[in-house]
């Protein structure tokens, strides 16, 4: 493979009753001469996003590219970290973001944006970089993208919210979408494509024999403040197991 992929922050699969919970998949791609990011989480994870950067002696000014799925709070939050970044965007997203209400459009993050350096996709299956792609991959929202990476002998598709779980890329089912069809047929697409999937809100996903394969399980702990009764010792763990 001519890059090095590492996931910075994880995702995870789940809803809250109190609000959306936006834990997303945010991803590291580093070339020899590229520091790439796809996505770049909601403000929550902006410690944990800074501090995995950290630990790969990458700092934000070195992020030279960054790819947006879509234009999400939990997508797109953390733009204003990079300074020196130029965000590749689809034209048709941009647009939407940009004229009709979403209340999960990162207003904040789109006003931003204005003012950097964008690269506009307008056509499906656009290059990026060597060995990397752009396709549409919309339903979640009407400008959606995904990132195929040429991994060897395979082919890694990045969803983005296109897929956001195992659920949705095995049922071609999804929650959240404001296209049922448009989505339908984009996971269709998707699995058609790739022989690894990372959602937008779940581990790495293999497709074997035309059925979808976690590797990993996925977990995240909630901790209450000391002395406070509950779960085991104050912390609750979610577990998504295989």
């Amino acid at each position: 493979m001519n890059f090095k992929l590492d996931i910075l922050c994880n995702a995870f699969p789940g809803k809250s009753n109190i609000s959306a919970l936006g834990w997303s998949n945010v991803v590291l791609i580093r070339t020899k001469d590229r520091n790439i990011l796809f996505d770049t989480g909601a403000q929550g994870v902006r410690p944990n996003l800074l501090n995995s950067l950290k630990n790969l002696s990458v700092g934000p000014k070195e992020i030279d590219t960054i790819f947006l799925s879509h234009l999400h709070f939990d997508h797109c939050g953390n733009a204003s970290l990079f300074p020196n970044a130029k965000f590749i965007i689809s034209e048709t997203e941009w647009k939407y973001a940009t004229t009709e209400d979403d209340i999960f459009t990162a207003a904040e993050s789109v006003e931003y944006l204005k003012n950097r350096r964008k690269i506009m996709i307008s056509q499906d299956g656009e290059g990026i970089y060597l060995g990397m792609k752009a396709i549409f991959t919309p339903g979640h929202t009407p400008g959606g993208m995904s990132l195929v990476l040429d991994a060897d002998n395979e082919k890694w598709v990045i969803a983005g919210d296109a897929v956001k779980n195992r659920i949705e890329l095995s049922t071609e089912k999804v929650d959240m979408s404001l296209n049922d069809e448009d989505s339908k047929q984009s996971i269709s697409r998707i699995k058609n494509t790739a022989n690894r999937v990372l959602p937008g809100h779940d581990c790495w996903l293999r497709i074997e024999n035309y059925k979808v394969v976690p590797e990993e399980k996925v977990q995240v702990e909630i901790s209450l403040p000391k002395g406070m009764q509950g779960g085991k010792n104050g912390v609750f763990k979610l577990v998504v197991e295989k």
